[in-house]
């Protein structure tokens, strides 16, 4: 699974890749292009800044319960130990 997600600059429209850990809502990532300082927030008109976010928020989910399904079925835990 790719955790990285697409943001779209709105100020010169150039796509570039963030890891969806950084992608929250208030967080700030400069643009590679054109080095602007972009402001995520879910109240944003840019529809493109939303879709990130909810994909970020998405991938985040995906994790995490893919984590959960591992320690509860017993993959993460440490093999049981015989008792005497």
């Amino acid at each position: 699974m790719d955790d990285k997600v697409k943001i779209r600059c709105p100020a010169c429209t150039h796509i570039f890749r963030e890891n969806a850990s950084r992608v929250r809502d208030g967080a700030q990532v400069n643009c590679l292009n054109c080095n602007k300082l972009i402001t995520l927030t879910k109240e944003t008109e840019d529809p493109f800044l939303r879709r990130a976010l909810k994909a970020a928020r998405e991938i985040r989910a995906a994790k995490d319960a893919a984590v959960h399904a591992a320690i509860y079925s017993g993959v993460a835990s440490a093999p049981r130990r015989e008792m005497p």
